[in-house]
């Protein structure tokens, strides 16, 4: 590949990624906002402690988002080059991490309330939307049929196969979360917490140590 047109690819992915790291910066900052100060009208202590579930939905999503952020890291260390779909998938993909801070702040008003099912519903499917769009996404980053490829390696590399493998876990792991939040939100929130460090560690392809 001659080198103008390897320094325009690029500076491309780098733009992307400049974009959507500031997405992901936004969207976690926002999330604080929902850690409110309690007023001086009763003790410190016990309305520190009635504040629980902001602080239960503050810790998931800040990890559920640094986490993604990581991952999306990892595959345009990976992704060499964009196009136009690419670039739809990623929005769509900023989409559902912009939104984050909304169910959120659903699970801190609702959780250990009357409507704490339908929020944490509804937070895990923000979730489930994300992983099939992260799917999609590095599905089609690494297909085959991609001419000239986006990726550094080959569409069939064993880092490729091990990120397809762990990447197949997301959306039905996200939806148990959800239908599990149905019957007991407190166990639907752990899970998406547990799916949270799964996805902290980088796949191994087979034969690494």
């Amino acid at each position: 590949m001659e080198p103008g047109r390897r320094e325009r690819e690029q500076s491309e992915t780098n733009r992307l990624e400049a974009f959507s790291d500031g997405v992901f910066a936004i969207a976690i900052t926002l999330l604080v906002l929902e850690l409110k100060v309690p007023g001086k009208s009763a003790s410190l202590g016990p309305q520190l402690i009635a504040q629980w579930p902001s602080y239960v939905a503050y810790l998931t999503s800040f990890a559920t988002i640094g986490i993604m952020w990581l991952n999306h890291h990892r595959l345009f260390t990976l992704i060499h080059r964009t196009d136009h779909r690419l670039l739809v998938l990623n929005g769509l993909l900023l989409l559902g991490v912009s939104v984050v801070p909304y169910p959120t702040n659903l699970v801190a008003s609702y959780l250990g309330t009357p409507g704490e099912r339908l929020a944490t519903a509804i937070y895990g499917g923000t979730f489930v939307y994300i992983a099939i769009v992260f799917n999609l996404l590095w599905r089609y980053a690494s297909s085959a049929q991609r001419h000239p490829p986006l990726l550094r390696l080959a569409h069939d590399a064993p880092e490729v196969r091990a990120i397809h493998a762990q990447y197949a876990f997301g959306p039905p792991l996200y939806v148990i979360a959800e239908l599990v939040s149905l019957w007991r939100p407190q166990i639907g929130m752990a899970i998406m917490l547990g799916m949270a460090v799964f996805f902290l560690f980088p796949p191994k392809a087979k034969g690494e140590g």
